[in-house]
């Protein structure tokens, strides 16, 4: 019995592993945001269950280490069971975000898991996990490479100088008169670093000065120079206020200012790619420093002038010399769009300047008048300054009359005011005069004989004093 028993299962072995072997399986796999966290910060992870056959109900478990993360938010719990509502569903993903308490290295990990088919057959299923560092910021510092090295730097065709080492940093490079532009190649000493300068860069005649620069995995910076000189069989070299300059050949080189219109001029015998303004009536021409800068100058009658613009989009100016003074501004310098040049202002702290200069498209030359704050440009009138100026003169004038004309009344006022005081006074004199005779004419004769006599008596004193006067 126990040998048939033996027998049957070695025949039907194979097939019960067939079976596991065929079983459907699912995964229920852990991932983040990020590997590395700051401590203080966030990241995120993602619960997602998957199988190749359609899920009819699932459930999980998510572990985590609770003195180094904290969570914060979630789509479920951390243990979540759930069903599918069709059985299309072949996958579902559940997010967490949870917050860095320490520095430590945390595994999330999922355990009590199982899924089930829509078949409601039984789904084998894999768990997975997730390691995240959470570190201080100064550890993370220190973590990154501070490598800034070149490993590598060439020109595609020719030969720089000296040979390359990564503790040089200033190379040369001669090529052809022809050549417009040129291929720069670089590699970093540490794959974390970044590179910028390099690839296909425009090159004129003359001296060209290019920036290579090399920033490490923690931001600290190196710059290698690459010096390409482009050779000019004949330049035309000219001197501007002690600075050595070569006249640009190819119009490649050369930016049209709006407004101006491409033609070319004769400097040397030879043709000289240029611009021309029939508002302005500039000719303007590419000169380049020593440094390899392009800039471009007024060419008249062999003699050269800086060419500067002011743009405002809806204007552009040439800036010239200050010209007039007004009353009440100051001359001052001011610095707009990297070029210093004189202004007028009334204090150093306001939001207005005026500057000198010409409207290239009009050709109107006078005052602009420049806000700092909208950084826009007008044309300056002071009409309506005038016109506030006479408004203004008008009114003192208006004032002084009405302050007269006051202060007259005020007089008149005061003088009638006394007449009539007098003329008060006058009249009852008469009334007391009118009274007095009344008096007279009704008092007694006895009354009348006193004042007689009373008359009499000084008529006589006034005879007695004449008479002493006579003996002296």
């Amino acid at each position: 019995m126990k040998k048939g028993l033996c027998k049957l299962l070695i025949l039907i072995a194979p097939f019960i592993l067939m079976l596991n072997v065929n079983a459907a399986s699912a995964t229920v796999a852990v991932s983040s945001s990020a590997n590395q966290v700051i401590v203080g910060k966030d990241v995120t992870i993602y619960v997602k269950i998957s199988s190749a056959a359609a899920l009819g109900s699932w459930e999980y478990t998510l572990n985590y280490d609770t003195s180094v993360f904290k969570l914060i938010s979630s789509d479920v719990g951390l243990h979540y069971a759930s069903y599918a509502s069709n059985g299309s569903t072949k996958s579902v993903t559940y997010k967490y975000v949870f917050r860095a308490l320490k520095s430590a290295t945390s595994k999330f990990y999922v355990d009590s898991s199982m899924a089930v088919a829509w078949d409601e057959s039984i789904l084998t299923v894999t768990n997975g996990s997730k390691s995240v560092k959470a570190w201080t910021y100064s550890e993370y510092q220190a973590s990154l490479s501070s490598n800034n090295n070149l490993k590598s730097l060439s020109v595609s065709g020719y030969e720089i100088t000296p040979i390359f080492s990564k503790d040089i940093l200033e190379y040369n490079v001669k090529v052809n008169e022809d050549e417009t532009k040129i291929k720069v190649s670089a590699m970093a000493e540490d794959s974390t670093a970044t590179i910028s300068g390099v690839g296909e860069l425009e090159v004129s005649a003359g001296n060209n000065i290019f920036d290579i620069i090399v920033i490490a995995q923690n931001g600290s910076e190196k710059t290698y120079k690459l010096s390409v000189d482009v050779i000019d069989k004949n330049p035309i070299n000219v001197e501007i206020d002690n600075r050595e300059y070569t006249v640009v050949k190819l119009a490649s080189n050369l930016t049209k200012p709006e407004s101006y219109i491409e033609k070319t001029v004769i400097i040397n015998e030879y043709e000289i790619p240029a611009f021309y303004s029939e508002v302005t009536e500039f000719t303007l021409v590419g000169l380049k420093d020593e440094e390899g800068n392009i800039e471009l100058f007024i060419y008249e009658d062999d003699k050269y002038t800086k060419y500067n613009e002011l743009n405002f989009g809806n204007i552009t100016i040439y800036p010239l010399a200050m010209k007039t003074i007004l009353k009440d501004y100051h001359k001052t310098r001011i610095t707009l769009q990297n070029i210093e040049l004189e202004s007028l202002t009334i204090s150093d702290d306001s939001r207005f300047n005026l500057i000198y200069g010409l409207n290239v498209e009009t050709k109107e030359e006078g005052l602009y008048l420049y806000d700092s704050k909208d950084n826009t440009i007008v044309k300056y009138n002071d009409e309506h300054i005038v016109i506030l100026e006479e408004k203004i003169k008008t009114l003192t004038y208006s004032t002084i009359a009405f302050i007269a004309s006051t202060v007259l009344a005020l007089f008149g006022i005061i003088a009638l005011s006394k007449k009539k005081k007098r003329s008060s006074k006058n009249k009852k004199n008469v009334n007391q005069m009118k009274q007095n005779k009344e008096n007279n004419e009704t008092a007694d004769p006895n009354q009348i004989i006193d004042k007689s006599n009373e008359v009499y008596n000084i008529y006589e004193d006034d005879k007695k004093k004449k008479k002493r006067q006579r003996k002296k």
